[in-house]
């Protein structure tokens, strides 16, 4: 299924601890919303908030991290169909 997906690479490169956001925009559907589907593995922050992600990479991390994040929504049935996907090549030095 996530073959089918609009999906969107983005390349970031961060100093150490340099605190990176990134925002969707404002709207979401009714029911559902932004999933980190894969999660970075060294960090001190890698969350969703609203529509927003957060990553600072862990004290004294330096490579590559990656991280896919699905919108998933739903018209107010409960069948939850995968919108978009984001992969996150988060580059730190």
């Amino acid at each position: 299924m996530d073959n089918d997906l609009d999906t969107d690479v983005i390349k970031v490169t961060l100093d150490g601890t340099e605190l990176y956001e990134y925002k969707f925009g404002d709207t979401r559907p009714v029911e559902g919303g932004f999933d980190i589907r894969k999660q970075a593995q060294q960090f001190q922050i890698s969350e969703m908030q609203w529509a927003t992600y957060k990553f600072q990479a862990k004290e004294g991390f330096k490579g590559m991290e990656t991280v896919e994040i699905v919108l998933t929504g739903s018209p107010g049935d409960g069948n939850f169909t995968d919108y978009q996907k984001w992969i996150f090549e988060i580059q730190v030095k």
